[in-house]
């Protein structure tokens, strides 16, 4: 794909996700009306608050399900990536040969500000979460060393994401203890 056409692409891609969060906001306008109409409704005895949180629980469960059908569009932090000071002082090149760049599979969504780069690759089926090749790495990640092919322009999350404490990569880090799996 030219790069041209991908950015045509990417624009589209954007504009149609930004219209779906504007209908967010009508949703949300409209849960607020229906809340104060049903709690007027309990207040003057119409409806039994038993009966309705009964009703209530119900259709919230069934809203739940048929939101984890549905892709969720996400942007990652509001901030300027290249502004960040307090970032984690880690190592990370003497680490990789141990974790094998295990944060490198966790799940980043790109903000506005790497949306605008055209840069870092994200995923269509999966807005605006960072592409990932078939093996489940960021598809910046390069497969013989496990260093970040984009490093320069890396996200947000990224520069400023600490492994130390996170169980799903170490057991114990100090140790060098990785997590199995």
């Amino acid at each position: 794909m030219s790069d041209a056409l991908r950015s045509d692409l990417e624009e589209a891609l954007r504009f149609l996700n930004h219209s779906e969060r504007a209908g967010r906001l009508d949703r949300a306008d409209l849960a607020a009306t229906l809340q104060a109409l049903v709690e007027t409704l309990v207040a003057h005895g119409v409806v039994p608050p038993a009966e309705y949180e009964r009703r209530r629980q119900r259709a919230l469960d069934a809203q739940k399900m048929a939101l984890e059908e549905q892709s969720d569009v996400r942007l990652g932090p509001a901030v300027d990536k290249y502004a960040l000071t307090d970032v984690p002082k880690i190592d990370c090149a003497s680490i990789i040969p141990i974790c094998k760049s295990r944060c490198c599979t966790l799940a980043v969504y790109c903000s506005a500000q790497d949306l605008d780069e055209h840069i870092v690759q994200w995923d269509y089926a999966r807005p605006y979460r960072i592409r990932k090749r078939e093996d489940g790495y960021c598809v910046h990640s390069e497969p013989e060393t496990g260093r970040c092919g984009v490093y320069e322009k890396r996200p947000a999350v990224c520069r400023s994401y600490d492994c130390r404490n996170d169980k799903r990569i170490w057991v114990d880090f100090e140790k060098r203890i990785l997590r199995e799996g």
